[in-house]
């Protein structure tokens, strides 16, 4: 995100948005960075997370493997790029939701921006960092 800032980028509308902004020949970088968070955070959230709500791991690294594999096999945004980054979204939250609710409050951030922002064609990014956030969170306390 930072590179694309650096490289005279605006924030995109969504952080999958970026691969289409770099050169089809550095998108590999996109997928091999999706692919390295979903599977380190997958150790450290079944450990942390209960057995019932494992699951939820599971399907938030399926859901950011796929996002990250679909540039591969796309060359445009598609649908099954969307429903991956639902599914890892949504699961992202119900799981922190269900282990470690408090950690949800940093969600406040994201209903300031939306409250005082001018610009709304950012909201869905805002969003997506949040789910990281909480995540990363969730996965540190």
């Amino acid at each position: 995100m930072g590179a694309m800032i650096y490289a005279g980028h605006e924030i995109p509308e969504s952080i999958s948005q970026t691969v289409y902004l770099i050169p089809r020949k550095c998108q590999w970088v996109f997928t091999i960075v999706m692919m390295s968070v979903g599977f380190l955070l997958v150790p450290v959230l079944m450990e942390i997370s209960t057995e019932r709500t494992q699951v939820f791991a599971f399907l938030m690294t399926g859901g950011i493997l796929g996002v990250g594999a679909s540039p591969l096999v796309a060359k445009e945004r598609n649908i099954f790029h969307y429903v991956c980054a639902a599914v890892s979204g949504i699961a992202s939250q119900v799981l922190v939701a269900l282990n470690q609710p408090l950690c949800l409050l940093a969600w406040f951030l994201y209903v300031g921006y939306t409250l005082f922002a001018k610009d709304v064609s950012r909201h869905f990014f805002w969003a997506e960092v949040m789910c990281m956030l909480t995540t990363f969170v969730y996965c540190f306390v």
